[in-house]
């Protein structure tokens, strides 16, 4: 009964945690270039259980041999959360410095803390001419430098790399991901200017999702509730000495 408040407890806090997910799926929808998060979960190890003394008879003046009863669940575990790199779909908005990368790749910036990689195109001027990003980092062009407005076609200076598959991206906030090791230069990259990759977050199968958490954390509440219960009855009523 112990280890059945054990595995509804780690459902609910794997459930949680999908749920936080889902709602930060929702908060960026309409975020250009964002890339959707998807819960992976991953099963504790299942025990075979027996029923003693209720088995096949064994040999003369032996124990009965245990009867199976089946396997039971420990429990689960929100293994990893992973990026779903699939398309958005490309909007136009009409602006000049808008950039939607049509298929594989990222936009360079330079930060704080090193070059740093986006999907996010939506780029303005910054003090001294130069594209940055929303939050003010530094668009790289293809020759390492800055890429000024107004200087010629601006989609062939803008530095678009790609990395390996397999290759463990980190999201950091503001669109960008933080790469292990540099990114592949993409020669011929397929650039859209004046117009921005949506977010790949289909709203509708987010609120589901969110839903069906909700649903699963319910469900595990309830069972702890029952078990609850029942350990209750029989610390209270069968194991009373009468």
């Amino acid at each position: 009964m112990i280890r059945g408040l054990y595995t509804s407890a780690s459902g609910m806090a794997a459930q949680l945690k999908a749920q936080d997910v889902s709602a930060n799926n929702l908060a960026n929808a309409s975020t250009a270039g964002f890339k959707k998060d998807i819960p992976a979960f991953a099963a504790f190890p299942e025990l075979f259980l027996y029923r003693l003394n209720d088995g096949v008879t064994g040999a003369v003046g032996t124990s009965p041999l245990p009867a199976p009863v089946g396997t039971l669940g420990t429990g689960v575990n929100l293994e990893e959360v992973v990026t779903g790199w699939s398309q958005g779909a490309l909007q136009e908005t009409g602006r000049e410095l808008d950039f939607a990368l049509d298929g594989t790749g990222f936009f360079v910036v330079n930060t704080p803390r090193g070059r740093r990689y986006t999907r996010n195109g939506s780029f303005k001027e910054g003090p001294g001419g130069e594209l940055v990003t929303a939050a003010g980092y530094q668009v790289v062009a293809r020759d390492g430098g800055a890429v000024y407005a107004g200087t010629g076609n601006l989609v062939e200076q803008l530095l678009v790399v790609d990395f390996p598959p397999g290759t463990n991206l980190t999201k950091e906030g503001d669109s960008l991901y933080n790469a292990p090791t540099p990114g592949l230069v993409v020669e011929q990259p397929r650039i859209l200017q004046g117009a921005l990759e949506q977010a790949n977050v289909n709203v509708v199968a987010a609120m589901v999702d969110m839903i069906a958490c909700l649903r699963a954390y319910e469900a595990n509440q309830k069972a702890i509730q029952t078990q609850d219960q029942t350990l209750e009855k029989v610390v209270n009523e069968v194991g009373r000495i009468r």
